[in-house]
């Protein structure tokens, strides 16, 4: 049987960073959303979309610093449509 979560459980759907040295990914309580990877420059994708073949992330770019790169996936993934919010 499998075990239920308490009633009281919310699921966490902000997302969080969990942070290395070569590889940060954002998640939240049920998908991977996004990561990066440290190569020369910290390269970000966006795990939500495809990429060029169907079984790639989408690239997002090179990106010198943490900062901006996070910031490109946390776009990336939690773009709105037009006139429309995030959740």
């Amino acid at each position: 049987m499998l075990n239920a979560l308490p009633v009281s459980y919310i699921p966490n759907l902000q997302g969080f960073w969990l942070d290395s040295e070569l590889v940060c990914a954002l998640a939240d309580d049920y998908r991977h959303l996004g990561h990066l990877i440290r190569r020369k420059e910290w390269h970000a994708y966006d795990a939500t979309q495809a990429g060029e073949k169907p079984e790639d992330f989408r690239f997002l770019g090179a990106f010198a610093d943490l900062a901006s790169a996070k910031q490109a996936v946390e776009l990336a993934v939690w773009r709105c449509p037009a006139g429309g919010s995030v959740h």
